[in-house]
């Protein structure tokens, strides 16, 4: 009697998981989009159009839930402690390959806590000064660094984060003086930007394209391995002259660790159609991004190889958390 009755809590516990494989999910139960931001910010903006898509398509209920705080840890958390049944998922970036370094102590394991779904868009970033700035070109940003006493002000959205990062590994490439000025997310950083304060940043496209639209702020160069479509006049950073750096923010789904493989397919599958419609497809192209880049046919090699790549940038630049 005890064995069966253990076989039925079993069975009961698996149902979520039986029921996906079954080809039912996510039925009328609501699916949780966890977006570890702010409403208003990159992923936010990504995220609600792309939950309507899966809403549409599946004729379930794909919802936003913003769970923001400590650089996105609160709101991966929130996904790491959910049950594994293809309700709780979360909205993540690049920055959760990142903040490892930023932060050792963090209450989950990134690479063995949540499960890569697929990745959902990649962006490249922007080397960012005001319009009326004199530097025209990288070059003489690069130029000016170098020789000038007090060096170049650049602001971040934050201590540890992707833009912090690149900026250094910028700095060390290139032998210009720079110093960082971090801010409380970017939003700030770019009132700053063109109100003088800081020199330069960089910044992900979605985030600065209104602003080099409307002639506030100009591009130096686009940080990805090719031109975006978005501003093909705008350089590289190989064709600026800084080879050896090139840097996209990626933004892709993720579960809790120990989700039923028929659950990943089913969702990986529902995220396909929902970003091959042509209202996805068409925002996308708007915010200048895609979903062909790197991580697109093996999400989960793909971001463990973005682990290693993102320590390693923090040994070469010695970043040190603490400081």
């Amino acid at each position: 009697m005890r064995i069966i009755l253990h076989l039925f809590v079993a069975l009961a516990l698996a149902a979520p998981a039986l029921s996906s494989a079954a080809g039912d999910w996510p039925g009328s139960r609501p699916v949780r989009l966890v977006v570890p931001a702010s409403a208003g910010g990159s992923l936010d903006t990504l995220a609600r159009p792309l939950a309507q898509a899966m809403s549409d398509l599946s004729g379930g209920r794909f919802i936003v839930e913003n769970v923001g705080g400590a650089a996105g840890m609160i709101g991966a958390h929130n996904v790491v402690k959910a049950a594994p049944d293809g309700y709780t998922f979360l909205f993540g970036a690049i920055h959760h390959v990142i903040l490892p370094i930023a932060y050792p102590k963090m209450p989950y394991d990134t690479a063995t806590d949540l499960t890569p779904i697929g990745l959902i868009a990649t962006v490249p970033n922007v080397v960012l000064v005001r319009s009326d700035s004199p530097f025209r070109t990288l070059d003489d940003l690069v130029r000016t660094g170098k020789t000038s006493q007090q060096g170049l002000n650049y602001g971040t959205g934050g201590k540890g984060g992707l833009h912090h990062l690149s900026a250094e590994h910028f700095k060390l490439l290139t032998g210009a003086k720079m110093q960082a000025v971090h801010y409380r997310g970017s939003a700030p950083a770019i009132t700053d930007l063109l109100g003088g304060q800081i020199d330069l940043m960089f910044e992900t496209m979605p985030m600065a394209l209104s602003q080099i639209r409307s002639g506030s702020l100009r591009a130096l160069a686009v940080t990805s391995a090719a031109r975006s479509p978005a501003l093909p006049d705008t350089p590289t950073l190989a064709e600026a002259g800084v080879p050896d750096l090139a840097v996209t923010t990626w933004y892709g789904l993720f579960g809790p660790a120990k989700l039923p493989p028929q659950v990943s397919q089913h969702m990986r599958a529902l995220m396909a159609q929902a970003l091959a419609t042509d209202k996805i497809k068409a925002l996308w192209k708007d915010y200048g991004a895609t979903v062909d880049g790197p991580g697109a046919k093996d999400f989960p090699a793909f971001v463990a190889s973005e682990l290693r790549h993102w320590a390693d940038v923090g040994r070469r630049i010695d970043f040190k958390p603490g400081e």
